[in-house]
């Protein structure tokens, strides 16, 4: 009966591992398209559109011309009736409208960036869910895989132990360690659950329409120097618009300060007699001459100028880290993997036979299955910890889209 036991849990884990390796072999391809195509999907993502049109459709408005032409109608009874009919316009000598058409252009490229960037958030909080996800329930399969395995040891020992052949105190000893087992399980379901939810907040999916793919961390051929990366930043990109917004802000203000002059034509009738009269107006700068305004534009400018050397040592600080700390993470993740992927599987029916063989006391068995689940454990936070950081390096380095459309290609 043991021995069948025994089989029975070998075909178990022969069926894990098949699984896993499965798992591991989803094709890059398959997994980006249904990422994609979810995301496309989102309430979020078409927010998104839609902020950015709404700005786009702002800008044009702003980009239409300043002065609309005027129609006078005119109307006097005196001794003669006068009726006239004019049209008037201001004319925009100094240029406000070009200078405001290209700060249009300005404001256009920071929709498209602002809008790169809220999918480029979205993409980096999918990607960073579904790694927890996917972390999460390893561990729980793990704490399961734990909790079966000292319940049937405990089953065994509870035999053994009717039949004289094991102490009372291994018997104690084995049935502390499912009680443990027990509350671990609870904390890994726990998790487990609140992995599920954060997955359904973000992606509105409560279990990954394809598994993670194994191979794709780290895989794709793009530019991995931070330096190179530095201009390609959202931010700094950001930054740098807002700088060129505004110094047309300047531009725009210094024309503000010159009055605009208004023609105007008008025709009529003045009793029997054809009538025509040109009218021209210009407003005095006397009282309001906008120089208040154009300060303002310069020290908005000052302060952008300042902002964007800020941002870029900022910026050129958090790619580093990011890189250094991706490097650092798949590191220790390859360490582990070369230490213990192979004797990791295969320790678990060693231990059993050497204790039911007596070379290994009951205590010693399990603390050697504890620390065999803790090395399991510390492999799932070292693959989960590899995955985040790659995630959020190609996030900071703007790359996330391109990494995502290469998988899918």
């Amino acid at each position: 009966m043991e021995s069948l036991s025994a089989v029975v849990r070998s075909c178990a884990l022969l069926l894990l591992l098949c699984a896993t390796v499965a798992q591991a072999e989803t094709p890059p391809d398959q997994w980006a398209g249904w990422l994609q195509q979810q995301l496309n999907s989102l309430p979020a993502s078409r927010a998104i559109n839609a902020e950015q049109e709404r700005w786009l459709a702002e800008n044009r408005d702003a980009a239409q011309p300043l002065y609309n032409p005027e129609l006078n109608i005119g109307y006097e009874d005196s001794a003669d009736t006068t009726r006239t009919v004019g049209l008037s316009q201001t004319l925009d000598w100094s240029g406000k409208a070009r200078a405001n058409r290209d700060a249009v252009a300005v404001r256009d490229t920071l929709a498209q960036l602002r809008a790169d960037k809220a999918r480029a958030d979205l993409l980096a909080n999918s990607l960073s869910a579904l790694v927890a996800y996917d972390a999460a329930r390893a561990r729980l399969d793990a704490a399961r895989r734990q909790e079966q395995q000292l319940a049937d040891l405990t089953d065994l020992v509870r035999r053994r132990e009717q039949a004289g052949d094991l102490g009372q105190v291994d018997a104690q000893l084995a049935y502390l360690s499912l009680g443990q087992a027990q509350q671990a399980l609870a904390e890994a379901e726990s998790a487990a659950t609140q992995a599920t939810t954060r997955l359904r907040a973000v992606l509105a999916s409560e279990q990954p329409g394809q598994p993670l793919p194994a191979s794709i961390w780290g895989s794709a051929a793009l530019d991995n120097t931070p330096r190179q990366r530095l201009p390609a930043s959202f931010d700094l990109r950001l930054a740098e618009q807002q700088l060129l917004l505004a110094e047309q802000g300047v531009s725009l203000a210094d024309k503000q300060r010159n009055s605009d002059p208004t023609l105007g034509f008008s025709v009529g009738r003045e009793g029997d007699e054809n009538l025509w009269g040109l009218d021209f107006s210009l407003p005095l700068k006397v009282f309001n001459t906008g120089k208040a305004a154009y300060q303002s534009a310069l020290a908005d400018s000052e302060q952008r100028r300042a902002l964007l050397e800020k941002t870029r040592n900022d910026i050129a600080a958090q790619l580093d880290g990011a890189w250094r700390d991706y490097q650092q993470q798949r590191h220790r993740w390859e360490n582990w993997q070369s230490l213990t992927g192979d004797s990791l599987a295969s320790s678990g029916a060693l231990l059993e036979r050497v204790w039911q063989q007596g070379e290994l006391t009951t205590q010693n068995y399990l603390q050697a299955l504890n620390q065999r689940l803790d090395t399991r454990l510390s492999g799932i936070a070292l693959r989960e910890a590899m995955q985040q950081a790659w995630v959020e390096w190609l996030y900071e380095s703007a790359q996330l889209n391109d990494w995502l459309n290469a998988l899918a290609d």
